[in-house]
């Protein structure tokens, strides 16, 4: 008979709550890792919401929200006290899977002047095609594909079915939604939002702050801090963060 051995999971904290991300990040982590939440933090008030009504809104009924200050059964915790938070509870590690990218960055800067350990987690059927350089603080969904000296900054999320080509770099806190498609040699910088079912043609920069918008076809470069879109995309208007 097969003895069981039972591996005693190691408490982390997550920065992020909402099901459509943080939610599906819980799930990965719960399959391939040895990482267990102990608890979520929200650094920013929570809006007061209709459970009920946000169901009828969405096409089931799955969809998880914070009910009397829990989220996927596990205690949330608001406000810009967490260093203290985490400190009590002794947890040494941390993902940070919150949407806003420039609150992104400001948990990041704070958590390593605490040295807080950031974690990324790469699905496992991410594939890397070598020599390539990785920041911290990346997630990287399923069916991804980084090429040959393609560079991944902090704070890089990457969602599914994204092919980011050889000799890419990807700069600090950019938001990649699914199905981008990049050629070689591309920058995407700081901050940069790309949206679903882009394609970006080879030796491109995209600028910081900018924004592209979805089902893009990007055949000259972006310039910072503006929103293009279309196929080929141009420039809508100006982009300019507001945090």
């Amino acid at each position: 008979m097969r003895k069981l051995y039972h591996t005693k999971k190691e408490q982390v904290v997550m920065f992020g709550f909402n099901d459509s991300l943080a939610g599906r990040v819980v799930d990965m982590l719960c399959e391939y890792t040895n990482y267990e939440i102990s608890f979520f933090i929200s650094v920013n008030e929570l809006p007061e919401i209709n459970i009920e009504k946000e169901h009828r809104r969405r096409p089931n009924r799955k969809t998880e929200f914070v009910k009397d200050g829990t989220i996927f059964g596990k205690n949330l915790y608001v406000g810009d006290n967490y260093i203290d938070i985490i400190a009590k509870k002794n947890i040494k590690k941390c993902f940070v899977v919150e949407d806003d990218r420039y609150l992104r960055s400001k948990i990041f800067n704070k958590l390593r002047d605490n040295e807080i350990e950031i974690l990324s987690f790469f699905h496992p059927t991410t594939i890397f095609d070598g020599h390539n350089t990785l920041g911290e603080g990346i997630i990287i969904f399923p069916k991804c594909y980084i090429g040959y000296k393609a560079d991944i900054k902090d704070g890089v999320i990457i969602q599914s079915n994204a092919t980011i080509e050889h000799h890419n770099v990807i700069g600090n806190y950019v938001d990649i939604n699914p199905g981008l498609t990049t050629g070689g040699f591309t920058l995407i910088e700081d901050f940069a939002e790309i949206n679903m079912s882009v394609d970006i043609i080879n030796k491109i920069r995209v600028g910081k702050h900018s924004r592209i918008g979805a089902g893009s076809l990007v055949i000259n470069d972006c310039d910072s801090e503006s929103l293009y879109f279309g196929r080929p995309a141009k420039y809508i208007r100006s982009n300019k963060p507001n945090h």
